[in-house]
């Protein structure tokens, strides 16, 4: 298993791409969250159009998934005829229709590739191109699932955006490498707080953690803290 950062940053960051991961794992390649600065990151790192086989999509905010028209665009231009699998919230299921129609009328139709959908929901199991997907909710303005990842015996978590909460920390119970948002030092509203992530991630046995989200302002202000 092999996960390789393609953003970092928070919704409003000028410097950093949006939070965005890919995972590679026996053979598959999946995708986590797609904001509207995640693109041209993305492909400067996979040039295949074939190559990504499920994209999870956290919560419907822009940060997470704006990307999207613009990714499934280029992989229709570029050549791609693989099913593609999308796995989110019934929600953002619909409003991934509208996005596309909303950025490219019409050319969703011309896809030459079928655009699968999986519906995740709390507490759910699903599993997919090898890999095993469970869920939990977190504290965010828009509904949000952590998700947990399975594949060949290693486990991969990915808290999207929110607080933590008690299903989501048994969610990372154990888990090889956690990736959560952390936003400022402190628990803001909708957001975790970095000392509490570590605090958490270590009450649960995490094996490794990344911090993501962290606000644009925080970083300049505080980095050396940060590093401590």
């Amino acid at each position: 298993m092999r996960v390789t950062v393609a953003g970092c940053g928070e919704a409003f960051d000028e410097r950093l791409p949006n939070t965005s991961l890919l995972l590679a794992a026996n053979g598959a390649t999946f995708l986590f969250d797609c904001g509207y600065s995640v693109p041209p990151a993305l492909w400067r790192m996979v040039e295949d159009p074939e190559a990504i086989d499920l994209i999870y999509l956290s919560h419907p905010h822009a940060d997470h998934y704006f990307g999207l028209p613009a990714l499934l665009g280029r992989m229709w231009e570029d050549g791609r005829t693989r099913p593609l699998t999308i796995l989110t919230q019934p929600v953002v299921i619909e409003q991934i229709r509208e996005l596309l129609e909303t950025g490219y009328r019409g050319l969703a139709a011309r896809f030459q590739y079928e655009i699968r959908y999986l519906a995740a929901s709390a507490g759910a199991e699903i599993e997919a191109h090898g890999a095993v997907f469970r869920f939990a909710a977190t504290t965010h303005p828009a509904p949000n699932l952590a998700v947990r990842a399975e594949c060949g015996g290693k486990t991969f978590c990915y808290s999207g955006d929110g607080m933590f909460t008690q299903e989501s920390r048994k969610l990372f119970a154990g888990a090889d490498l956690l990736v959560h948002e952390a936003f400022a030092f402190e628990t803001r509203p909708g957001h975790a707080g970095i000392e509490g992530v570590i605090e958490m991630a270590g009450g649960e046995g995490v094996g490794r953690l990344a911090l993501a989200h962290i606000s644009r302002r925080v970083r300049r202000a505080e980095w050396g803290r940060i590093e401590r």
